[in-house]
C-alpha cells in the first residue's frame, strides 16, 4: 500500500513546491484559520467562539466551495473533506454510509438545523435525503462531541441551511442538469425579504435509472424558511424540509445454486425547527427552540429462489419531537453557554418475516455547560453534559480543550474528551463509549500556505459485534491528519489532506477500516466567471471485500455569463470518475464509473 501513496504524496508535494512564489491577481499572501475571516465563528460547538480559541478538531466547508462542486446531495459535498470515508458514492440521492477517521456510521450524529436526522432502529442518518442547494454552510467536528450534543462518539456534521436572501424583495435560481443514465437534476429556487420579513423556498426532483444494478433514486424535496426580524434585537426563525425518496440499494446477482438478490428503500421524511434568538442585553443571548423529526421508512428484499421470487419488507415509522433552550454569557475574557436539551423519541418496526409491530419510546433530557476564559494568547475551554438517556443509562460526558496563539494566524491545540453513542432504540445494551485525544498545529502565517496537522487517538469500547452472541469488544483507532492549501496564484489554488488511521482490537488489525485516505484538489476561478476544479480521492480499505484500484477523479466546470437586466445563466458540468477506477468496501456497494453530466442555472 505505502508503495501507492507514496509516489502519490511526492507528486503532489512536489506540484505544490513548484508554485510559483510570485502575485497573481489575487491580494491574499496568507489563509487564514478555518478558510475564513479571522473572526469567523464556529457554531458546532454549541458554543460560537473564533478560530483562535477553538480546541476541537473542525471542517467547515463554505458555500462557495459547495456551490463549485455541482453536488447533488450532501454526500457529493463530504466527499471532498480531509478525514471523512464516505462506503459508497455511487448514484446520486441513494443510500451512503459515512466515516469520521474510521467511526462507524452509527457513530456520527448528523443535524439539519440543529435537527438530529439520525433514526432510531439504528442510528444511521440518511445523507442523501439533503438536497446540496439547500445548504449554505456545513461545520464538522472530528471526533466526540458528547460535551456538547450527547449521542455522537465519532463527531458531529452540523448542517446549516441558506438564510433569506436580505438585499432584494425577490430573488431565485432555476436550475436542471442532465446525465448518463437519464440522471435528472432540476430545481427552482425563490427568496427575499419585505421589510423585516425574510423568506427561502424551493423545490426539486432528482431521479436516475441507476449507475449500478439496482441503484436507481427518485428524490422529491421541498424546503422552506421563513425569518422574522424582531423590532429591537434578534428573529424568529421556522424551517421545513420534507423529502420523499425511492432508490435501490444493491444487487447480489445469484449463480452456482445461491439466489439473487435485489434490496431497495423507500423514505418520507419531515424535519421541522421553530428557532428564537433574543440578545437580552450586550453580554447575554438566549436561544431557544422546538424540533419535530417524523420519519417513515420501507426497506425491501427480494430473493429470487427456484422456486419463485421471495419478498420481505420490514417497516419503520421513526418520531421524534423536542426542544433546547441555551444562554450565552460574554465578558471580557470569559465565555460561558448553558443550556438544555429534551426529546421524546418513539419507533415502531414491523418486520413481513416475524409478523406483528415492535414498539420502543424514550425520553431523552440533557444538561450542559460550557466555557472559555481567555488570558492573554491561551483559551481553556472546560465542558461537561450530563444526559438522562431514557434506555441507555444515564452518561457523563467531560471535555477539556486548550489553544495557544502562537502568531494572529498560528496556533496549537489540543482537546480530550468522553463520548458515547446511543446506537439502537431497540437494545438497551447498545452504547458504546470513547475517549478522544487529538492533538494538532495550524498556521497561516507561511507565505502563500494554509497547512494544518493534527494527531488523534480514539479509545472506543462496549463496541458491539455483529456476531451470535453479540460480543463486547475494545477497539482503538490512532493516527494523524495532514491538510495544505495554497493562495490562488493565477486564479489557481492546490489542496490537498491525508488522513493515516492505525486500528486494532485486542491485537488484531481491523479489517475495512481505511488505513490511508487522500485527498487532492486544483482549482481554477478568474474573473470572466470560469471556474474549474479537479478534484481526487483514495481511500485504502484496507482488505476485506473491498477494493482500493488508484485515485478517483471528478472534473467540475462552469462558465457564467452576466446580463446586466435579467440576471446570470451558468452553464456547467462534470465528469465523475473519470479514470473508471474501482473503490469500494464491499463488492456489492461497487462504486459508480466514469460518468457526466452538464446543466445550466438561471439566476435573476
Amino acid at each position: 500500500m505505502c508503495t501507492a501513496v507514496l509516489p502519490m504524496l511526492l507528486t503532489v508535494t512536489l506540484c505544490l513546491l513548484t508554485v510559483t512564489p510570485a502575485r497573481g491577481d489575487d491580494d491574499l499572501t496568507s489563509l487564514e484559520l478555518f478558510n475564513g475571516a479571522e473572526g469567523e465563528l464556529v457554531s458546532a460547538t454549541r458554543s460560537p467562539r473564533p478560530a483562535s480559541q477553538t480546541a476541537e478538531n473542525i471542517t467547515v466547508v463554505t458555500g462557495d466551495e459547495i456551490a463549485a462542486l455541482n453536488a447533488h446531495t450532501l454526500p457529493d459535498i463530504l466527499y471532498a473533506v480531509t478525514g471523512i470515508q464516505l462506503e459508497t458514492n455511487r448514484t446520486p440521492g441513494t443510500s451512503t454510509n459515512i466515516e469520521i477517521q474510521g467511526s462507524d456510521f452509527d457513530h456520527v450524529l448528523v443535524l439539519v438545523d440543529n435537527v438530529p436526522i439520525n433514526n432510531l432502529s439504528d442510528n444511521f442518518p440518511d445523507l442523501s435525503s439533503i438536497p446540496a442547494r439547500i445548504i449554505d454552510r456545513i461545520e464538522i467536528v472530528k471526533g466526540a462531541a458528547s460535551s456538547s450534543w450527547g449521542s455522537s462518539l465519532g463527531g458531529v456534521i452540523n448542517v446549516i441551511t441558506k438564510l433569506p436572501q436580505q438585499d432584494r424583495p425577490i430573488d431565485g435560481t432555476v436550475s436542471a442538469s442532465y446525465g448518463t443514465r437519464d440522471t435528472v437534476d432540476g430545481r427552482v429556487e425563490v427568496t427575499g425579504t419585505v421589510d423585516r420579513f425574510g423568506y427561502y423556498l424551493t423545490g426539486g426532483k432528482l431521479r436516475s435509472d441507476g449507475l449500478r444494478r439496482n441503484n436507481q433514486s427518485d428524490l422529491e424535496s421541498l424546503y422552506g424558511k421563513l425569518r422574522y426580524e424582531l423590532p429591537v434585537r434578534g428573529a424568529l426563525t421556522l424551517s421545513t424540509l420534507y423529502t420523499a425518496r425511492a432508490s435501490g440499494m444493491f444487487s447480489v446477482p445469484g449463480g452456482g445454486g445461491s439466489p439473487s438478490v435485489d434490496v431497495s428503500d423507500r423514505n418520507r421524511e419531515l424535519i421541522s425547527s421553530l428557532a428564537l434568538l433574543l440578545p437580552l442585553d450586550n453580554r447575554f443571548v438566549l436561544d431557544a427552540s422546538l424540533r419535530t423529526r417524523q420519519s417513515n421508512a420501507e426497506m425491501v428484499g427480494r430473493i429470487g429462489l427456484p422456486s419463485g421470487p421471495l419478498q420481505q419488507t420490514t417497516q419503520e415509522d421513526d418520531d421524534s419531537t423536542g426542544g433546547s433552550l441555551k444562554v450565552s454569557w460574554q465578558g471580557g475574557w470569559q465565555l460561558i453557554v448553558a443550556g438544555m436539551d429534551y426529546d421524546h423519541v418513539k419507533v415502531a418496526l414491523r418486520s413481513g418475516q416475524f409478523p406483528g409491530e415492535e414498539v420502543r419510546s424514550a425520553d431523552r433530557r440533557g444538561v450542559y455547560l460550557n466555557d472559555t476564559f481567555t488570558v492573554g494568547n491561551v483559551a481553556i475551554t472546560p465542558s461537561a453534559r450530563f444526559d438522562w438517556t431514557g434506555f441507555g443509562g444515564n452518561r457523563f460526558s467531560p471535555s477539556f480543550g486548550i489553544t495557544y496563539a502562537l502568531t494572529e494566524n498560528s496556533l496549537v491545540r489540543g482537546y480530550t474528551a468522553r463520548g458515547y453513542s446511543l446506537t439502537s432504540l431497540n437494545r438497551a445494551d447498545s452504547t458504546e463509549k470513547v475517549w478522544t485525544s487529538q492533538v494538532g498545529f495550524e498556521s497561516g502565517d507561511v507565505p502563500y500556505l494554509w497547512l494544518k496537522a493534527t494527531l488523534f487517538r480514539n479509545d472506543t469500547w462496549d463496541v458491539l459485534t455483529n456476531e451470535a452472541p453479540v460480543i463486547k469488544k475494545r477497539q482503538l483507532k490512532h493516527g494523524a491528519e495532514f491538510e495544505l492549501r495554497t493562495v490562488p496564484v493565477y486564479n489557481t489554488s492546490f489542496t490537498t489532506g491525508y488522513t493515516y488511521i492505525r486500528s486494532n482490537e485486542a491485537g488484531t488489525v481491523l479489517q475495512s477500516v481505511p488505513r490511508h485516505t487522500l485527498k487532492l484538489g486544483v482549482h481554477y476561478r478568474d474573473p470572466s466567471r470560469l471556474q474549474a476544479q479537479l478534484v481526487g480521492n483514495y481511500i485504502d480499505w484496507q482488505g476485506g471485500q473491498g477494493r482500493s484500484n488508484g485515485i478517483l477523479w471528478d472534473l467540475h466546470l462552469s462558465k457564467t455569463f452576466e446580463y446586466s437586466e435579467f440576471g446570470s445563466i451558468e452553464l456547467f458540468g462534470s465528469v465523475r470518475n473519470i479514470f473508471d477506477n474501482k473503490q469500494y468496501v464491499l463488492d456489492f456497494y461497487e462504486n459508480a464509473g466514469r460518468w457526466a453530466e452538464v446543466g445550466v442555472r438561471c439566476h435573476f
